[in-house]
């Protein structure tokens, strides 16, 4: 190798070594193909179901009945006496507020029958009267010519225990102002000395509607008045409140306001007073064994509708005129009333016959002893 070769050989080796760290460090062209990025990651979004929201029903108001709209019945309805409201729907049915109905009948909630009961917009609770009335068996009168529905728990038929002794004691008239028949009128004192007697030997003396429950009482005694007189109101009214006797008064309804009778007023007066259960005993005292059908009728079913308007309360007890009675008499009683009285007799047993009722017939001359054999076998078994 000549010289010159020799000299030029190092220079090319050191030319080449600087092209070749020129080429290691010049940043790369865009433009020839090679594609540098930043080195990032991806960004995925995560993997999600979509979002749903649960389906839910729209808010609604709780579906309620509009209360009920009642209207006030133009019809008086007696309950026992008593007058009580009732109310009509649209459909006419008649409805009492259950409250009135308890108290005015005197029953607890639990002796009602089943029914559908309507309450108003107070939250106040009504019974369906009718129906309620037929299944405990409250007689009903609808008096259509004076407006009026009489219903009358105390007359509701019923059994009697057999077997016990209830004295039934008639009287007439009460005082000292002898206008009649003398016998007829017990003296005021004596009407007093017999009371006292009772109530303080431990006597009950009772309706003839409290038979039902003869056995809640050990010495039971029935103190009935017949014809109305007006001293029954002014002279043994008085007495009856001093002393808290209940009786059973026997009015004439064709006789009331007529002299020495009681009158409509006074009448009402005592149903009220708690003390006296007025009874019939027909329109104008006739001999009830001489009258037909007809005649019958008149006097039991009249005077039956004449005292119901007068006292409030459907009678159910028909005491004899003059104790007079007969086949016929017996069988229309038993279309209108529970009991028939005759004038008088002995001793009264629960158990005999409802329309024999037998009655000791106490007068003027009737003494205190003799009172006292009258009452003395009250509450005694028979037989």
């Amino acid at each position: 190798m000549s010289g010159l070769c020799k000299k030029i050989l190092p220079l090319l080796a050191l030319v080449l070594a600087i092209l070749l760290c020129a080429c290691d460090t010049a940043p790369a062209d865009p433009t020839d193909g090679t594609t540098t990025s930043p080195t990032t990651e991806a960004t995925t979004e995560p993997t999600t179901e979509p979002t749903t929201e649960p389906t839910t029903e729209p808010e609604t108001e709780p579906t309620t009945e509009p209360p009920v709209v009642f209207n006030q019945r133009d019809y008086l309805t007696m309950l026992e006496g008593i007058s009580v409201s009732t109310w009509t729907l649209e459909d006419e049915t008649v409805y009492i507020r259950t409250e009135d109905f308890l108290a005015t009948a005197g029953i607890e909630a639990d002796e009602l029958p089943e029914t559908e009961t309507v309450m108003d917009s107070d939250g106040l609770e009504y019974l369906p009267l009718y129906p309620v009335v037929e299944a405990l068996g409250y007689p009903v009168w609808e008096d259509v010519d004076f407006s009026t529905t009489y219903i009358t728990p105390s007359a509701a038929p019923f059994e009697i225990p057999a077997n016990v002794q209830v004295p039934v004691l008639m009287y007439h008239a009460v005082g000292d102002d002898l206008w009649g028949s003398d016998e007829l009128f017990v003296s005021t004192t004596d009407m007093e000395a017999q009371l006292q007697y009772l109530v303080e030997n431990g006597y009950d003396p009772i309706w003839f509607s409290d038979l039902k429950d003869i056995e809640q009482y050990d010495k039971p005694v029935i103190l009935t008045f017949d014809d109305g007189y007006d001293d029954n109101y002014t002279i043994l009214l008085p007495l009856l409140q001093k002393y808290n006797v209940k009786v059973t008064v026997f009015v004439l309804a064709g006789l009331l306001d007529q002299p020495h009778k009681m009158s409509w007023g006074q009448v009402k007066e005592m149903s009220q007073s708690g003390l006296v259960s007025i009874q019939s005993h027909g329109m104008y005292h006739p001999k009830m064994a001489d009258l037909s059908e007809e005649e019958l009728i008149f006097e039991m079913g009249d005077s039956k509708n004449s005292i119901t308007r007068m006292s409030g309360k459907i009678p159910y007890v028909f005491c004899y005129p003059s104790g007079s009675y007969s086949d016929l008499s017996l069988e229309v009683t038993a279309r209108y009333y529970d009991f028939g009285l005759k004038m008088n007799g002995n001793m009264y047993c629960t158990g005999d016959n409802p329309y024999l009722v037998n009655r000791y017939y106490v007068s003027r001359y009737t003494s205190l002893s003799t009172f006292i054999s009258f009452i003395a076998g009250a509450g005694v078994p028979a037989g």
